[in-house]
């Protein structure tokens, strides 16, 4: 039997619930795309945030690093007075200073 031979009232029931198939396909992806749309703005927002944390993790490090850089130098310089110190009161410091 063709569609020719049906009558039009079983065609048209047939176009109505082919149509109403597809609206509910179309409401379905609609629903997925909304969830997809959350679920995007939810990892850009979380990217964000991840992004600000290692911005300021490599600045607190550089901080750091400048810190410790300047720690050096002043330890450096107060070893090298202690040294020479030591070196002014008689070599390796284990004689007793002379008076």
């Amino acid at each position: 039997m063709t569609n020719a031979d049906r009558p039009i009232e079983d065609r048209l029931e047939s176009v109505e619930s082919q149509l109403e198939d597809l609206g509910d396909e179309l409401d379905l992806l609609r629903t997925i795309q909304t969830g997809m749309r959350r679920e995007l703005r939810s990892v850009s927002q979380t990217s964000a945030r991840l992004e600000r944390a290692i911005n300021q993790l490599a600045e607190i490090s550089r901080r750091q690093q400048l810190e410790a850089q300047r720690d050096r130098t002043v330890f450096q310089a107060e070893i090298r007075r202690i040294w020479e110190y030591l070196l002014q009161q008689g070599g390796n410091g284990n004689t007793p200073p002379s008076n």
